[in-house]
């Protein structure tokens, strides 16, 4: 599935030109994984910080995918860049959904002390494991997590 995400009209400068912002998208797919479905997301939202914005003053975008995440039944994950620097109003806002992520404590991105980079879990599946990880290829550190089905 792909879900389109669509940006405000905020406006910003770039190189001297007025602009907006692109839209993003989510995308999904179905495995099966011992005997279980399971249901894979993944998304990077709009930096709001860096247009001198916050998602919280447009939750647009964070709304349509945790309505997205909420529809699914059955055992879900949600990886990707949320771009929230102020992430525990997306934590809140996911947890009260019936998602968790598996930390959110450790900086994953390098320019700012900012905690971007989630993998959002619902009920059915167990995080074992978690690890950020520093990587050459990326402004962004590794997130990666082990689960168990319940």
């Amino acid at each position: 599935m792909v879900r389109e995400l669509p940006s405000p009209p905020v406006e910003f400068d770039f190189f001297g030109k007025k602009t907006t912002p692109t839209d993003r998208i989510m995308i999904g797919a179905k495995t099966h994984i011992m005997g279980h479905e399971l249901q894979l997301y993944n998304t990077h939202l709009l930096a709001f910080f860096m247009l001198g914005s916050s998602s919280t003053t447009h939750p647009f975008q964070r709304k349509i995918v945790v309505d997205q995440l909420a529809q699914y039944q059955g055992p879900a994950l949600l990886a990707g860049d949320f771009n929230v620097s102020q992430h525990k109003t997306l934590i809140k806002q996911f947890a009260e959904r019936g998602f968790d992520t598996v930390q959110q404590i450790e900086i994953t991105w390098r320019r700012r002390p900012y905690v971007l980079d989630h993998i959002f879990f619902n009920k059915q599946i167990t995080c074992v494991a978690h690890q950020v990880a520093p990587t050459p290829a990326s402004d962004h550190h590794v997130l990666v997590a082990d689960f168990e089905f319940v």
